[in-house]
């Protein structure tokens, strides 16, 4: 392999992973009286717009990007959304990855998203 082609992989394989550092927030709603919490990170600034740029032509349902996400030694798949107040994406953190991850409301994390 020449020394372009190379360089080419490296940039390819770069943009296939993006990593950032946000705070686990939850949205709450009251669906049938009870409280129903969904923990979420957002992803914002740089990482949002290398997101943005790589999910050309790869988004599924109500603009979503696929994605398989590492957070310390946890790793799942699920998918990331479009977040029109922020400008960025939202990432999902269900229960059984808090648990494994040792995650809280208010924690900055360090996320890996591999597309």
């Amino acid at each position: 392999m020449s020394p372009a082609q190379t360089m080419n992989a490296t940039t390819m394989h770069e943009r296939d992973t993006i990593s950032f550092s946000g705070k686990v927030w939850v949205w709450t709603s009251a669906k049938g009286g009870k409280p129903v919490r969904w923990f979420f990170v957002t992803v914002e600034d740089g990482p949002a717009a290398e997101l943005k740029l790589v999910s050309m032509g790869l988004t599924a349902g109500f603009g979503s990007l696929p994605v398989k996400a590492r957070i310390g030694t946890t790793t799942w798949r699920t998918s990331v959304f479009p977040h029109r107040e922020s400008g960025g994406w939202l990432l999902p953190l269900k229960a059984a990855v808090r648990k494994e991850a040792g995650i809280r409301e208010g924690d900055e994390i360090e996320v890996t998203l591999e597309i």
